[in-house]
């Protein structure tokens, strides 16, 4: 371990029961000193731990600390992970062994390259975190096998997890066992008999029977509400165990003194008690076992909020075939977690895929479902190229598959990693409930107290009650007990019938539930809790248009190339000579250079040939002619240019010198577009570049210079020392260009394409115009996001016309489209909605807002919004500006996570309500308000509401489970 570095630990934490737990968790954690971060999850009971292992002459500290912290405060951790906060963006994959002989080898293994973490899981159980980048599971493997270790690959991944609460079975049956001696048996005349003969006088059997089965309950198994009560004491955060403790202790307590005083009372007073007070020994049994069981229900209840993220686990395959050689035969059945990346593997139909990887089968098409990744329900065909994303099934077709990821940068990992960590952060709504939830017990003790106090005066000294109301028509011996109880017992009800666990928990598991719901659709929540509240409360929407509002693949439509006069035209010239060359360069070596694209039958896209008027020419001759201020050099120099004006005939040799030319010319300028395009992973750009690999039939170049400028274009230097910009119309086409190129640019964004311009050496030589086709239901949406009182902006960085057009076709206004939009004027469209309110009849408060983009150049909007929304990730799922990740590119996924974010917030308030409602109708009642209209509870009946008051909270929360995004009325666009 590095000292002076940062380490990132996972721990699972087990105990926690509301908010006040996990509170105290990561108060704990930070009081220490070296802790720079912690978060906690009460739902799946892990804690996040940033901390400093601390260098020089400082202790070194460890994970092992952590988790001694947070035992000292009454709960069980242990270490999931621990490893450098600089490898958490790195791959990380992890190998589970047994391996015969102890740990003999960790400090080996650590000295291998790619080895990031070994932890010991028990005796002679590891699992090795290591990078797949830099290592293999089979040569970790082989490593240990070397160094005559036994070792046992098939060892699943441990499974660490809060099982069954402590002492539950004993509780269980002690407490039937005292409900059959005190309810069932007396109802038999023998039985009652017995069961009431006095040991000695005042003390009947059955006090005897029940307080030795009730004593192993109060102690052993409510020994974890005991020591979390001191623990709750001792660091200042009251939970829930310390109204049990309290609770079940006083009882106890004075069922125990009933008791001994009767035998004191026998042996050493000689009094003899014939009618003694009763004992309450089966009150504290029914509360501790009650609260056990209700909440080992509880644990499984919050568990199905995290069913879809056991979904996702379960798509793992444990085993994997190996093919022996790309496309061959031979198949080796291996675990999954020893794959390595290079590895072919086949996927038989109705087999998962293991990991993520590249179809590399030459014949046909194989079929996936990708539902429970993407929420996509129609089944994806792949073909050789596409990529194959882990936990996907395939349907029909034979597939072969290259790894090219495994561990954490697979997407299903991603996946997992981003759903487990929107439960880290903590909604705005939530920390209003967590302050309440930290003074709550605290004044429940106090209302106890209070309680006491009232009844005391009323019974002792006011004399209100009589004793005749206290006893019911029994008889007593003793009836100061019975008042002294009587008192007592509404003090209790008050304990125990408080519930905080419902106000804790009413917002983690609808969070927990949203986010898988959300997850099952394709919609991933990156920032947690926050989104979803958010997202209920939006106001306004910018989108993106390529790739949001429109498919996001636009197609070229037509070219126009200023046609090349004449081979000593000097940008032309340089053009041509870098093209010949780089093709002479290719033939004699084909291992460099970005490879050919096959040829595809396409229709061959139309190139308008545009030649300069007589005034352009002779200008640019003019310009050009060496020795223009002598009279013959002009003259000769005007000859010139009449005869490449002059009309050629047909079938001449000079015409098939121009046709040939021009074809070359058109070649070298596809070769320069798509060779320039290369770097980029703009839509635009992916198509430029397989058309140019289809027209220029040539292999592209690698650009020895690349810049991109954002929002506007590219420029590079291509070999041959050759400068090319390929940027919008805009920025290239200015004074000096090409009339008839400029009138050509002109219509086609009239017509609402989108024209993108190419200069070489600073001189416009074409232009290439394209076209998106608009997403489905792309107008339907836009028109429920209207009828939702939300306002949709549409903002791009094309022009206007290309813009608007777009905007008529989807039904947004046009005084809402911002075009030829820098990434910094975005920006600026998104806090300017931000701070003013365009809805009418409301008032001026800030707006929510959400902006939609591709996640690539629209990245500083969408860290800018509210609610920043990455559509089309594809893969791509960690896209680090988005609070949401909308994995495929349908705006229905958008209306479905405001509907889900609307559902989500109405569910918190009202698991609130009922919270709030709850504690407001119960704690008088418990308190004995209602005591003179026969109106009572005891302790059994308290314990039993606080329970099902919670779980009355979780299963609410779980019917968000049953969420469906709401149906478009409207057909596809």
């Amino acid at each position: 371990m590095r000292q002076g570095t940062s380490r990132h630990a996972m721990l699972q934490v087990s105990g926690m029961t509301c908010s006040n737990c996990s509170f105290a968790v990561e108060r704990a954690m930070k009081q220490l000193d070296f802790v720079e971060q912690c978060q906690v999850d009460l739902i799946n009971g892990k804690a996040s731990v940033l901390y400093r292992v601390e260098g020089g002459a400082g202790p070194v500290h460890t994970a092992a600390e952590l988790c001694a912290e947070v035992e000292a405060i009454g709960f069980d951790a242990s270490v999931l992970e621990d490893f450098e906060d600089s490898q958490a963006s790195s791959a990380r994959a992890s190998l589970h062994l047994l391996v015969a002989g102890g740990t003999g080898a960790l400090p080996d293994l650590k000295s291998m390259d790619g080895i990031l973490e070994v932890v010991e899981d028990g005796p002679g159980e590891l699992t090795i975190f290591y990078d797949p980048l830099r290592s293999g599971a089979r040569k970790i493997v082989c490593s240990l096998r070397s160094q005559g270790f036994e070792v046992d690959t098939s060892h699943a991944s441990p499974v660490k997890g809060e099982g069954m609460p402590l002492g539950l079975p004993t509780a269980v049956v002690l407490t039937l066992a005292v409900l059959l001696f005190s309810d069932v048996l007396p109802c038999f005349t023998r039985f009652d008999k017995m069961l009431h003969t006095h040991i000695v006088p005042g003390l009947p059997c059955i006090t005897v029977i029940l307080s030795v089965l009730a004593t192993p309950v109060q102690l052993y198994c409510g020994c974890r509400f005991h020591l979390g009560a001191y623990h709750a004491i001792s660091t200042g955060v009251w939970d829930m165990n310390v109204l049990i403790s309290l609770g079940t202790a006083l009882c106890f307590a004075y069922s125990f003194m009933v008791t001994f005083c009767m035998i004191i009372a026998s042996h050493v007073a000689g009094i003899e008690c014939k009618a003694p007070p009763p004992s309450y020994f089966e009150t504290p049994c029914f509360v501790i076992t009650t609260i056990l069981v209700g909440k080992h229900l509880e644990a499984w209840a919050r568990s199905g909020a995290s069913e879809s993220l056991q979904q996702l686990l379960a798509l793992r395959p444990r085993c994997a075939h190996v093919l022996s050689a790309p496309n061959g035969t031979e198949v080796e059945d291996m675990p999954a977690q020893l794959l390595e990346i290079g590895d072919h593997l086949q996927i038989f139909p109705g087999e998962t895929a293991p990991t993520d990887g590249i179809m590399t089968s030459d014949c046909g098409y194989a079929e996936f479902d990708e539902s429970l990744l993407t929420g996509e329900s129609r089944p994806v065909r792949k073909k050789k190229g596409d990529a194959i994303i882990g936990g996907s099934k395939c349907l029909t077709g034979r597939a072969e598959m290259q790894v090219e990821k495994l561990g954490s940068g697979t997407m299903l990992s991603q996946i997992m990693t981003l759903v487990e960590t929107a439960q880290l952060t903590r909604a705005p709504v939530q920390r209003v409930a967590d302050a309440v939830a930290q003074c709550f017990v605290p004044t429940i003790v106090a209302l106890s107290l209070m309680t006491w106090m009232a009844w005391f005066l009323l019974v002792y000294t006011f004399n209100v009650i009589p004793l005749t109301a206290i006893l019911q028509g029994r008889t007593s011996s003793w009836p100061q007990l019975d008042k002294a109880f009587f008192v007592l017992e509404h003090g209790l009800n008050v304990l125990l019938i408080a519930c905080p666990c419902a106000l804790g928990l009413a917002t983690p598991t609808a969070v927990m539930a949203a986010t898988g719901v959300a997850a099952r659709c394709g919609i991933l929540v990156r920032s947690g809790a926050e989104p979803l509240e958010l997202g209920s409360k939006v106001k306004a929407v910018v989108l993106d248009k390529t790739g949001t509002l429109t498919l996001g693949r636009p197609s070229v439509v037509g070219t126009s190339i200023v046609c090349p006069w004449t081979l000593e035209d000097r940008v032309w010239e340089r053009l041509l000579r870098a093209f010949r060359q780089h093709r002479a360069d290719a033939d004699g070596d084909t291992s460099t250079g970005h490879r050919a694209r096959k040829f595809s039958l396409v229709a061959d896209l139309p190139a308008a040939w545009l030649t300069p008027s007589d005034a352009e020419l002779r200008e640019r001759t003019r310009v050009r002619s060496p020795s223009c201020n002598s009279e013959t050099s002009t003259s000769a120099s005007e000859e010139e240019g009449d005869a490449r004006l002059r009309l050629s005939m047909p079938g001449s040799s000079a015409a098939v010198a121009r046709d040939h030319l021009r074809q070359e010319a058109e070649k070298a300028l596809w070769w320069a577009i798509g060779s320039a395009e290369i770097s980029s992973e703009h839509p635009v750009a992916k198509e430029l570049v397989e058309i140019a690999g289809q027209k220029a039939r040539s292999a592209l170049s690698k650009p020895s210079s690349f810049e991109n400028m954002t929002g506007v274009g590219l420029q590079c230097v291509l070999p041959g020392n050759l400068h090319v910009q390929v940027a919008s119309a805009q920025h290239i086409l200015g004074k000096g260009s090409p009339q008839s190129l400029v009138a050509w640019v002109e219509a086609q964004m009239s017509s609402g394409a989108t024209v993108v311009a190419v200069a070489v050496e600073e001189v416009p030589l074409a232009a290439v115009a394209l076209r998106d086709k608009l997403a489905p239901f792309a107008r339907t949406c836009v028109a429920q996001l209207e009828l939702s009182n939300v306002q949709v902006w549409m903002c791009t960085g094309d022009h206007r016309v290309a813009a608007e057009a777009v905007a008529r076709e989807c039904g947004i206004d046009a005084g809402r489209v911002v075009a030829q939009a820098l990434p910094a004027d975005k920006v600026k469209l998104v806090k300017t909605l931000q701070e003013k309110c365009y809805l009418p009849g409301e008032k001026e408060t800030r707006n929510i807002v959400a902006m939609v983009g591709d996640g690539i150049n629209d990245a500083p909007a969408l860290a800018a919004a509210d609610v920043g929304v990455a559509i089309g990730a594809g893969q791509n799922v960690t896209v680090e500006a988005a609070d949401l990740v909308l994995v495929r590119s349908d705006l229905r996924d958008l209306l479905a996570f405001f509907a889900l974010a609307k559902e989500t917030l109405r569910t918190i308030w009202f698991n609130f309500l009922w919270a709030f409602l709850f504690n407001t109708c119960a704690l008088p009642l418990a308190a004995g308000m209602f005591w003179r209209y026969g109106v009572l509870i005891n302790p059994q009946i308290a314990c039993t509401l606080m329970l099902g008051s919670s779980l009355f909270v979780v299963f609410s929360s779980l019917l968000l489970k049953r969420f469906v995004p709401p149906p478009l009325d409207s057909p596809p666009v």
